[in-house]
């Protein structure tokens, strides 16, 4: 096992802090947030670790794009349990990854390893944004301290959970378009 290899699984073992924490509530929103903005990190530097290091393997590019969904998907499948994100937003992100990873088991199975691309990779950084928004805003709202500032973010927060959307799926049908003569 590799650093970028340890570094990516890392996000699954700091998912479970975030998962009991979220569900402590609002006053431990702010340490979910910490590990959570680590986890985050991890994906940066594992690829950086992985090239410099020269360590760039078909598992790894795996691993990296796994890593990232189990982590993503079951932040927003907490946030949702605990009324901070619509459910059709999680449906969409869900159905989404579970696409794409169905296209690549195809193309495993034929022997071919997809690397994220640049609007996949735009994906993730919405969706790591959006998380730590809502983790920041709900660290503040605590209390029921209403603000302009606040109420700005909040309205933004909700911008972004559309874009983040539109997004998601959009790099889901790229995903497909640019490897449908590898499915076929």
């Amino acid at each position: 096992m590799n650093l970028a290899n340890t570094l990516s699984l890392s996000r699954i073992f700091l998912t479970v802090p975030i998962f009991i924490l979220t569900y402590m509530g609002e006053n431990y929103y702010p340490f979910a947030l910490i590990i959570f903005i680590i986890a985050s990190l991890t994906d940066m530097f594992d690829g950086m670790a992985a090239r410099k290091l020269n360590q760039v393997t078909d598992i790894g590019k795996f691993l990296d794009q796994i890593c990232d969904k189990i982590m993503i998907n079951t932040v927003f499948i907490i946030l949702l349990s605990v009324n901070l994100i619509p459910g059709w937003f999680v449906a969409v992100i869900v159905a989404r990854d579970t696409f794409v990873n169905g296209i690549r088991l195809i193309l495993a199975n034929r022997n071919v390893v997809v690397a994220a691309d640049k609007l996949g990779k735009l994906k993730t950084v919405l969706q790591i944004v959006l998380i730590s928004l809502i983790y920041f805003y709900y660290s503040l709202f605590n209390g029921g301290n209403v603000n302009t500032v606040l109420e700005s973010l909040n309205i933004f927060i909700n911008i972004l959970v559309y874009i983040t959307a539109f997004i998601s799926v959009f790099s889901g049908i790229n995903y497909f378009v640019k490897n449908s003569k590898s499915i076929k």
